[in-house]
């Protein structure tokens, strides 16, 4: 019933990989590039085990007394994906969600708290998702090849980083030329 809320399972996918296999195959190498891309790395993983309801509990007080969680809105693809992934790779904090919801909190709550807990951990794989999904949406709509829609990508964050800095006067010559 929690659930319902959700568009997307919450179930496990089955893996070829197994646990105890003699050695690397392709298919686990391609899911630790999986797991890398949607940030689920180790130090994520020794992070969640420090992790306790309680640490839930009071991120979920001040979120309500913020007001900030009415403002949160469902979850995106990418962060679904993440909460599939580590749920399956991080027992604790599967424990963690059954033991919370949804008598303590409701299961939007839980991801959101998650979120907020967990950003410095993955917000640079969730940045470069976004990023990927720009280019992508970009490359679809313009028709460009994809190497020139990375580099518009590419200048277009380092101009919205840099603000309104002046060229060096040396690059300043050449486009005068």
């Amino acid at each position: 019933m929690a659930f319902s809320a959700f568009t997307w399972p919450f179930r496990r996918r089955s893996s070829s990989g197994g646990g105890g296999g003699a050695g690397p195959s392709k298919p686990a190498a391609a899911a630790t590039e999986g797991e890398e891309e949607l940030g689920v790395t180790p130090q994520l993983l020794d992070f969640l085990r420090t992790l306790s309801p309680d640490a839930f509990k009071a991120s979920a007080v001040q979120l309500n007394q913020g007001g900030s969680v009415e403002a949160a809105g469902e979850l995106s693809e990418w962060q679904q994906r993440h909460a599939v992934l580590v749920l399956g790779r991080a027992k604790e904090l599967a424990k963690i969600r059954y033991d919370l919801c949804p008598r303590h909190m409701k299961d939007k709550l839980f991801w959101t708290v998650y979120f907020l807990l967990a950003r410095s951990y993955i917000l640079p794989y969730e940045l470069r998702a976004i990023q990927k999904e720009k280019v992508r949406r970009m490359e679809t709509e313009n028709g460009k090849p994809k190497d020139e829609i990375t580099v518009e990508v590419e200048m277009q964050e380092s101009k919205c980083s840099r603000g309104s800095r002046t060229l060096p006067d040396d690059d300043s010559e050449i486009q005068d030329s």
